[in-house]
């Protein structure tokens, strides 16, 4: 599949490749550094209807393939549950990518697009995000620096080591 995508706000019609991009994505690529216990039940977390009222807030931006419109991966981004200082805040709640995709640069541009949405829509001075042990190589790559180590409850048995990311915009 050739790299030529867009970026665009999710609708409804995406729902079903959003969820499954999510759920693939964790048991693909998480699979190196948490148990297989845990990453069933954060797979397991969300069902696609629990997407909805993020897709219509616009808080979901997707990778569409311009070819045959596959979805490739999206980002969530939403303002911070928790002030880290006096600027504003948003937080990454997630940026998932298709493992099958065959496309580069999918995760980068999507990264792209929620920093300068951050930055022009949002008017945010920092970026959060509660990363993945096995994405924290990505996010530094795209400028974050580690703040602290913290967890993901997924349950009320399950919490996962992540690391608190940030970047300044």
């Amino acid at each position: 599949m050739a790299g030529n995508f867009t970026i665009r706000f999710a609708s409804e019609k995406d729902v079903e490749s959003i969820h499954r991009i999510r759920v693939t994505a964790i048991r693909a690529k998480c699979s190196s550094h948490y148990k297989q216990e845990d990453i069933n039940s954060w797979a397991a977390r969300l069902q696609k209807e629990d997407f909805l009222p993020e897709i219509n807030a616009c808080e979901i931006t997707v990778a569409e393939h311009v070819e045959d419109g596959k979805i490739l991966g999206f980002g969530h981004l939403i303002t911070s549950p928790v002030k880290e200082c006096e600027q504003k805040t948003l937080m990454i709640k997630g940026l998932f990518v298709d493992s099958h995709c065959g496309v580069k640069g999918v995760g980068s541009a999507l990264m792209k697009e929620i920093e300068q949405r951050a930055r022009d829509k949002e008017e945010a001075d920092i970026l959060i995000v509660e990363a993945a042990l096995n994405a924290v190589e990505f996010y530094k790559k795209c400028g974050f620096t580690f703040l602290q180590l913290t967890t993901h409850r997924i349950s009320e048995q399950v919490c996962l080591e992540c690391h608190k990311m940030i970047k300044k915009l």
